[in-house]
């Protein structure tokens, strides 16, 4: 965490580019298939301190960053190619950083519904698309 924060400083008046990623406080968290994606060459980026893949090199190959641009990326080809195969086929996204609440009790979906903008007391094992917002009325949380 100390080194997170010098790191963090040093990055203040420097410039910010799209693919930059930080170097300290990594590694703390793999989602279950981090030795799978690890194997096929995934790039990783720090998601929420999560170690996430963000675009594969390929089965036994090094992910290369390239240089730091605000414009396409040496890696884009690859990055676009996963993009079209998701968008024309299938994807499987692990979703581990995102936080996970359970809510139990007999009155649990009337309070739910007191901070949510969508009716949230329905039946269980159902997903359900919700913002909460504050006495302003500004969003606090985007959740499903």
């Amino acid at each position: 965490r100390a080194e997170r924060v010098v790191e963090s400083l040093g990055m203040v008046y420097k410039c910010h580019y799209p693919n930059h990623l930080m170097q300290t406080g990594r590694g703390v968290k793999h989602m279950p298939l981090h030795h799978v994606w690890k194997e096929h060459g995934a790039c990783f980026r720090d998601v929420t301190g999560w170690e996430a893949p963000w675009w594969f090199a390929g089965k036994n190959n090094s992910p290369e960053l390239g240089k730091l641009t605000f414009g396409k990326p040496d890696w884009f080809e690859i990055w676009k190619s996963e993009h079209e195969a998701c968008r024309q086929s299938v994807a499987l996204f692990d979703m581990s950083f995102m936080g996970k609440n359970r809510v139990t009790g007999p009155d649990a979906g009337k309070v739910l519904n007191l901070l949510s903008t969508a009716n949230v007391d329905g039946k269980s094992n159902m997903i359900t698309y919700t913002q909460w917002l504050n006495t302003q009325g500004t969003m606090e949380a985007d959740l499903t």
